[in-house]
C-alpha cells in the first residue's frame, strides 16, 4: 500500500514538473519569438533603414496610443520635424510629406489602393458608400452619380439655402442634404445630440480601424442585431431614422417637388443597372453629407476666426477687402484660405514607389498627413507654421506651387473630397459676412482654444466677445435671416 501511494506521489510530482517545464518552455518560446520579431523589425525589416521613432518600428501600438490621446496633430508634426519627410509610424506604415508622392498617390491614373482601415466606416445593413469604397470601379460609379450635386454650378444654385443658415454648418448641410434644417440655430441646442454622437463615433472608428480583428467581430449584421436585442441602440440611430423618414417622403413625391437641392439629386440617381436607387442608397448619401460635411466645415469656420483674430492687421485688411467687394450679400472675389482640417489619407504602396530616395516596399501602408504637408518648411518656407495669407499674393509661381501642394481636400484626383465646393462656398460666405457685420476678440487671450484630434481636429473653449457693427447692419434682421 505504501509503495502504491509513493508511486502515485511520484507520478503527480513528475506530472507537475512536466507541466511547469512545459509552461517555462512556452514562455521562453514566446519570449524568443518576441525578441526575434523585435530584432527583425528594428534591424532587418525593409523599412529599418528609414529614420523614425524607435517604438514605431517595434509595434503599431505606439501610433494607436497617439491616436487615442487625441493629440496626433501635434505628434505627426513633431516626428516629421525631427526625422524628415518620410517617417515610419508603425512597423509597416509610413507617413510622407512630398508633392510628388501626393500626385502619385491621389491623382488620376494612380494605382495605389485604399487599405482595409476604411472598411470600418462601412456599417452593416447599409448601401455602399463613396468614402469607404475600396474597389476603384465601384468608387468611380458612386462618385460619378453624385458629382453633379457637388459641382460648383449646382452649389451656386443652392446659395439661397446657404444664405439662410449662414454661420451654422449643420443647418446648411441639413438644408441641402435632406430638405430641412436640423434646427440647431433655432433651438440653440445640439438636436438629437447629433454633434456629440458624431464625435463619439468618429473617435471610436478612427482608432478601431487599425485593429482589423475588431472589424469582423463588431462591424457586421449579427453584432448589430445582438446590440438591438440587448437594448443598446447605435448613437446615430435616431438621426438615421429621421433621415430615413424624410428620404422616403421625398422619394414618394419626387416628381412633385420643385425644390432643387442635393436630396432631390440623390433621389433621381440610378444604380449600376440603370434602375431607380433604393431608399437605403439615398439615406447613406444624406448621412455622409451630415457626418463628413458639417463638422469639417464648422472646424474650418472656427479656424478662420482664430487666425484672423490672432492677426489684427490681417483682420482689418480683410474687413476692408470684404467691404470693397461686398454687394447684395454676395462676394465677387474669393478670399484667401488656409484651412487646417487634419485627417490621414491611407493607401497601399504601389510597385516601385520611391520617395526622396527612400524605397517603400510594395504593400506598405503609406499616407500623407495634411497638417504635416501643409506646414512643411521646404514647401512653405521657414515661416510655415505662421498664418500669413500674403505669401499667396507675393509670387505667382509660388502661389501655383502652394496650390498644387496643398492637400487639405485630398489632392486633385478621383479621391479628392467630393464636397470641396460646398465647403468652400460655406466658408467664403461665412467669413465674408461675419467680418463685415461684427467685431470680435478672444475672451481668454492666453489660451484661446484647445484642440483634440480624432480623425478631425475638434476645437474647444474658443470663447469670443462679439460686437455688432451697428453702423453697417440691422442686427435684428441678421438674426432673422439666420433663423429662416
Amino acid at each position: 500500500m505504501r509503495n502504491l501511494k509513493k508511486s502515485r506521489w511520484l507520478k503527480q510530482t513528475c506530472s507537475q514538473a512536466d507541466t511547469e517545464s512545459a509552461s517555462v518552455a512556452v514562455v521562453a518560446a514566446v519570449f524568443v519569438l518576441i525578441a526575434f520579431v523585435a530584432f527583425y523589425r528594428v534591424f532587418l525589416h525593409s523599412l529599418a533603414h528609414v529614420p523614425g521613432p524607435f517604438l514605431a518600428k517595434l509595434t503599431s501600438l505606439w501610433r494607436d496610443a497617439g491616436y487615442r490621446r487625441g493629440k496626433w496633430h501635434e505628434e505627426i508634426l513633431a516626428i516629421h520635424e525631427k526625422y524628415g519627410r518620410v517617417v515610419p509610424i508603425t512597423p509597416n506604415e509610413v507617413s510622407v510629406v512630398d508633392e510628388w508622392a501626393m500626385k502619385n498617390l491621389y491623382s488620376h491614373g494612380h494605382n495605389a489602393l485604399k487599405t482595409p482601415w476604411y472598411s470600418v466606416w462601412d456599417p452593416p445593413q447599409t448601401a455602399p458608400q463613396l468614402f469607404s469604397a475600396l474597389d476603384k470601379k465601384e468608387h468611380g460609379f458612386l462618385r460619378k452619380r453624385v458629382s453633379g450635386a457637388y459641382s460648383m454650378s449646382s452649389i451656386l444654385k443652392y446659395e439661397n439655402y446657404i444664405q439662410w443658415t449662414n454661420a451654422f454648418a449643420f443647418d446648411v448641410v441639413g438644408e441641402l442634404g435632406y430638405g430641412s434644417q436640423l434646427d440647431m440655430l433655432k433651438t440653440e441646442t445640439d438636436v438629437n445630440n447629433l454633434r456629440q454622437n458624431i464625435f463619439d463615433v468618429f473617435k471610436l472608428l478612427s482608432c478601431m480601424g487599425h485593429f482589423l480583428d475588431q472589424l469582423w467581430i463588431l462591424n457586421n449584421a449579427a453584432a448589430a442585431k445582438l446590440l438591438d436585442i440587448l437594448g443598446g441602440a447605435p448613437p446615430l440611430l435616431p438621426f438615421r431614422n429621421r433621415t430615413f423618414k424624410q428620404v422616403q417622403d421625398r422619394l414618394d413625391h419626387v416628381d412633385e417637388v420643385k425644390r432643387e437641392d442635393m436630396l432631390q439629386h440623390s433621389c433621381r440617381m440610378k444604380d449600376a443597372k440603370g434602375n431607380p436607387v433604393k431608399v437605403e442608397e439615398v439615406v447613406i448619401e444624406a448621412m455622409n453629407l451630415i457626418g463628413a460635411g458639417a463638422d469639417t466645415t464648422s472646424i474650418g469656420m472656427l479656424t478662420y476666426l482664430f487666425y484672423v483674430v490672432s492677426n489684427p492687421d490681417c483682420y482689418r485688411r480683410l474687413q476692408k477687402e470684404v467691404d470693397a467687394f461686398y454687394e447684395d450679400n454676395k462676394l465677387d472675389s474669393p478670399l484667401t484660405m488656409l484651412p487646417s482640417i487634419v485627417f490621414q489619407l491611407l493607401r497601399h504602396t504601389p510597385p516601385n514607389f520611391t520617395v526622396r530616395g527612400i524605397h517603400i516596399p510594395v504593400g506598405t501602408t503609406i499616407g500623407i498627413s495634411p497638417i504635416a504637408q501643409n506646414r512643411d518648411k521646404e514647401i512653405w518656407g521657414p515661416d510655415a507654421n505662421k498664418f500669413r495669407p500674403d505669401q499667396w499674393l507675393e509670387d505667382e509661381e509660388k502661389a501655383k506651387l502652394f496650390e498644387s501642394a496643398t492637400i487639405t481636400f485630398g489632392g486633385s484626383g478621383p479621391r479628392m473630397c467630393v464636397g470641396r465646393n460646398i465647403a468652400l462656398a460655406e466658408l467664403h460666405k461665412f467669413l465674408g459676412q461675419f467680418v463685415r457685420n461684427f467685431d470680435f476678440e478672444f475672451v481668454n487671450k492666453d489660451q484661446p482654444w484647445t484642440i483634440t484630434t480624432f480623425w478631425f481636429a475638434y476645437q474647444k473653449n474658443l470663447m469670443m466677445n462679439i460686437k455688432p457693427l451697428l453702423a453697417r447692419v440691422d442686427v435684428h434682421q441678421i438674426i432673422h435671416n439666420w433663423s429662416l
